[in-house]
């Protein structure tokens, strides 16, 4: 994502010029007029872009040379269904969570474990996504605000999510100690963004930074418990993870670090 070179459009007909011209003078960027044939493909060329965000009427959608990304809940939807169900969850179990608890989510991505815990603490509770890259952050925060899931409880849960657009590090330094009950770090998302399919827009936007033993230092005066989500046992226990967690059949395991 390092010196990610990108601008802003309005999708066809879609009235919204103000809109892209907006956030265009936000982020600092272009704004781009649409050719005669409307094709992003030809801004791609034209100005040798990484990517480009597109003002649209379901809101931004973020289009790269390997396809396109906008905000949906999808992945966070089906453990949603069974949390509300009774069933138990494994970030849930990992962080600890309660009504009312505070947690940072120092790897926000796609919102999807930010989403789950801010259903499980609650209208008392507190959550914040923290994200390196500024078009995912940008298109997330919008969606989180914006979305209808067709239910009230997981509109309003994602609703209290807090994003800041900032590096891990830099936002743990700024924060007083104990702001939060849990620090949260997921950099599977990152190992899923250059593997999976579904994931491959985010590719050329996304912020691959390797979590440090730094970031799990300021974590530990930030809050006094630290889960990691990873597949590798070992690569947990290297970060000082004393316990770890997960489900018997899962290859994805939740190391925890306590103050």
């Amino acid at each position: 994502m390092s010196g990610l070179k990108f601008a802003v459009t309005a999708g066809r007909n879609s009235g919204l010029a103000w809109q892209a011209r907006a956030w265009a003078q936000g982020f600092g960027v272009p704004f781009l007029r649409r050719g005669h044939s409307g094709s992003l493909e030809d801004l791609y060329e034209k100005y040798g872009l990484d990517a480009l965000l597109v003002a649209t009427k379901l809101g931004p959608h973020v289009f790269t040379q390997e396809g396109r990304f906008f905000f949906h809940p999808s992945m966070a939807d089906l453990r949603l269904k069974h949390i509300a169900a009774g069933e138990s969850d494994h970030l849930i179990e990992a962080l600890a969570l309660k009504p009312g608890a505070k947690v940072l989510d120092c790897t926000l991505g796609l919102a999807s474990d930010a989403l789950v815990a801010s259903y499980a603490v609650g209208s008392a509770g507190k959550v914040v996504g923290v994200e390196a890259s500024p078009l995912l952050a940008f298109t997330v925060a919008r969606g989180l605000q914006q979305y209808r899931s067709g239910s009230s409880e997981v509109d309003t849960a994602m609703r209290r999510i807090k994003v800041v657009h900032a590096k891990a590090e830099d936002y743990l330094k700024i924060l007083p100690p104990d702001s939060f009950d849990a620090v949260y770090f997921d950099p599977m998302f990152r190992f899923g963004v250059k593997t999976s399919a579904n994931m491959k827009p985010l590719r050329p936007i996304a912020y691959e930074k390797e979590i440090s033993a730094a970031a799990i230092e300021l974590a530990l005066k930030a809050a006094p418990r630290v889960v990691v989500k990873e597949r590798s046992e070992n690569f947990l226990r290297s970060l000082g993870c004393s316990e770890v967690q997960g489900g018997r059949y899962s290859r994805v395991k939740y190391g925890i670090i306590r103050r």
